[in-house]
């Protein structure tokens, strides 16, 4: 009987149908994230469950350089998500004395330069092909990337250098996403020939069809995984039950790619599609919050 009842719990509570206390009467806890489309539609997930446990939870976002800061300041408790051990290399051991981590939300996260499937594979399959003289005739000589503190462009600037593009006529252009993903789909739509530095999860991977290029040099250092990462007071702010709902979060890349694809091409909020997906997954965030339930 009570584990019926728990299941029933469980998928009503997924489903959002049961109530956090009042704002009076819950715990605060702060959320950052990189103002980045697939980080966000995670995040929101994340505050839902904790929402959902008794938390109000309070949302902050930035760029990298802002956002590592407020966790080591204790100004955000909680983060999403840090990649490790290539990407966010640089801020993580400028902060790690102060932050902990806390589970992790997904692996296999990666940085890569990349081309249309149409650009043909005999032709570009290195980045050292972008130097080839018919091949840098027919590229677009803008390599239009993120935010020049994001651990793909710090990368990208390195493998710019070391391949010498900029003799080939190459330009790495740093960029808010609005500018990047318009000269994303810009470039699809006319055929272009264009390269650009991409990572997985990110839901252009799901619209368009790119190709890795192969990168010799490994100057991304290859695949991360991304944690959850919090302020290292917070396990004792919040308790072990808490807690422990934290440890038990984990994504696959296809699901966070697809967060981020109900995101930007279903045109859906982040938090209609967090709340979508812990609908979807009633077994899933019984298990996560299972040890708050059975109290």
């Amino acid at each position: 009987m009570y584990s019926k009842f728990r299941r029933v719990a469980c998928a009503l509570f997924a489903a959002g149908c049961l109530s956090a206390p009042l704002p009076s009467q819950a715990k605060f806890v702060s959320l950052g994230h990189v103002d980045l489309s697939f980080y966000e539609v995670t995040a929101s997930v994340i505050q839902q469950v904790m929402e959902r446990i008794g938390y109000n939870v309070g949302i902050k976002k930035g760029s990298h350089s802002e956002i590592y800061p407020m966790l080591a300041d204790g100004e955000v408790d909680l983060f999403v998500a840090a990649w490790l051990p290539h990407a966010h290399a640089k801020y993580w051991e400028e902060h790690k004395d102060k932050t902990v981590k806390v589970t992790v939300l997904y692996e296999d996260a990666r940085l890569f330069w990349s081309v249309p499937d149409y650009v043909p594979v005999s032709e570009v399959s290195t980045v050292a092909d972008l130097l080839k003289p018919d091949v840098a005739q027919k590229m677009q000589k803008v390599i239009r990337g993120t935010r020049p503190d994001s651990g793909l462009m710090m990368g990208s600037q390195k493998i710019f250098e070391a391949y010498g593009l900029a003799a080939s006529g190459y330009e790495l252009a740093p960029g808010k996403p609005a500018d990047w993903i318009s000269y994303f789909n810009d470039n699809i739509a006319a055929q272009r020939w264009f390269v650009m530095p991409l990572w997985q999860p990110q839901y252009l991977n799901r619209v368009h069809k790119m190709r890795v290029l192969q990168e010799p040099k490994k100057i991304f250092g290859g695949p991360d995984t991304a944690w959850l990462v919090a302020h290292k007071d917070l396990k004792e702010k919040i308790g072990k039950l808490a807690w422990g709902v934290l440890e038990r979060i984990s994504f696959s890349i296809k699901q966070v790619t697809e967060l981020d694809y109900a995101v930007n091409v279903r045109g859906v909020s982040p938090r209609d599609a967090a709340r979508h997906f812990l609908a979807s997954h009633p077994d899933t965030v019984g298990y996560w919050v299972g040890g708050v339930l059975n109290e």
